[in-house]
């Protein structure tokens, strides 16, 4: 109304030839004369139409400021899952150290690796290491090393276990590990003090020392397992499709890649649970089982339960280190229920399941032959 452009269209208002602008020039010309003049000449539609016209104005000055304050809004949760996503995401220093170390043969001794590469071969095919509070000094069976741990630099040791040998860890926090054969365990000497982590490729059976101040972390290529004093089995070999984590006791929290906008997922376990996570489909699933079908490995025999004999001849193959044939591979929809003692041969545990089966063992140039009667 203070528009000098205005009050000039206001002169001219009848030579216009729109009738709406003549509408909008009149009522402005009103409500300025109004003003000017102090009293009120507007008939019952017009103040209709005014009192509309204001609340349209209001009703846009609510939503420009509605739409300032989402757009501020979006803006920050942005930056906040950014920040959150590349937090989460960072890799551990463990994972990198893991990353740079790959190339390791599953085959020979097994072979505990210190700080500065200084490699200890182990002969026994059940071998024991035990770790002191320090992480300075090892016992490797009757066998006592030391090693540099500086107290400003975390130091860490590998064990490689290969095919057809085991061994039992007892870490620098008093928690111990069963490694079982084709498995890779990469760990600190010494845990530092707000959290523990280790680095697994294979197949590993955990009981882990409560501390409720530092949260122990199983890490393997695809999914994190985070604990405060549970006992778990954890299967992550390279050549299987999925990541197994078997529950016997306490509670974990798995991390892994999931669907999520963080680019994370998380979902607890509790007792006789088994989660299988699926890398291809970034899921996982869990579902009650006899845990004592994927811990018993570690008292030294196999417990099956309607399982195909292809899966147990690829347990079979791993724990013995013995490379098995089917000569007719009907034979691997087999199934089989029942312990099988480890502490017998290869081909004595094959056996028993050959006369289940109706079948016949051969070892023939070092390799295990299956044949159906």
């Amino acid at each position: 109304m203070n528009d000098d452009f205005l009050v000039e269209g206001l002169k001219e208002e009848n030579q216009s030839a729109d009738p709406l602008i003549k509408d909008e020039y009149k009522l402005v010309s009103k409500i300025r004369y109004a003003v000017s003049e102090n009293c009120s000449i507007f008939d019952d539609s017009e103040k209709e139409l005014l009192c509309n016209r204001i609340i349209q104005t209001i009703h846009r000055y609510k939503r420009r400021n509605l739409i300032i304050g989402i757009s501020s809004a979006a803006v920050f949760l942005l930056l906040v899952s950014i920040t959150t996503i590349l937090t989460v995401n960072k890799e551990s220093e463990i994972s990198v150290f893991a990353r740079n170390n790959q190339s390791v043969p599953l085959s020979g001794n097994t072979r505990l690796i210190l700080s500065g590469e200084k490699e200890i071969q182990i002969n026994s095919a059940e071998s024991k290491i035990a770790y002191a509070v320090n992480g300075k000094e090892i016992q490797i069976d009757s066998n006592h090393v030391k090693q540099v741990v500086a107290d400003d630099k975390m130091v860490y040791n590998t064990v490689i276990v290969p095919f057809g040998k085991r061994t039992q860890i007892t870490l620098s926090d008093n928690s111990s590990v069963w490694l079982n054969s084709g498995s890779k365990l990469i760990y600190p000497a010494r845990f530092a003090t707000e959290k523990r982590e280790v680095y697994l490729e294979g197949e590993a059976m955990f009981e882990v020392d409560h501390d409720a101040k530092r949260p122990f972390y199983v890490l393997s290529r695809d999914i994190e397992v985070k604990v405060l004093g549970t006992v778990f089995n954890l299967c992550a070999y390279s050549d299987e499709n999925t990541t197994k984590t078997v529950l016997e006791s306490g509670a974990v929290e798995l991390r892994y890649a999931g669907k999520s906008i963080l680019g994370q997922s998380k979902e607890k376990m509790v007792p006789g649970m088994m989660a299988v996570y699926d890398p291809t489909e970034k899921t996982v699933k869990q579902t009650q089982v006899n845990t004592k079908l994927y811990t018993s490995w570690r008292e030294g025999y196999f417990v099956f339960e309607r399982q195909s004999l292809g899966e147990i001849l690829k347990k079979i193959s791993r724990y013995y280190n013995v490379s098995i044939q089917l000569n007719d591979q009907s034979l691997a929809d087999e199934t089989f229920t029942g312990p099988l003692d480890l502490r017998n041969s290869a081909t004595q545990v094959l056996e028993i399941i050959a006369e289940l089966i109706n079948a016949k063992v051969e070892n023939i140039d070092n390799q295990i032959i299956i044949t159906r009667i």
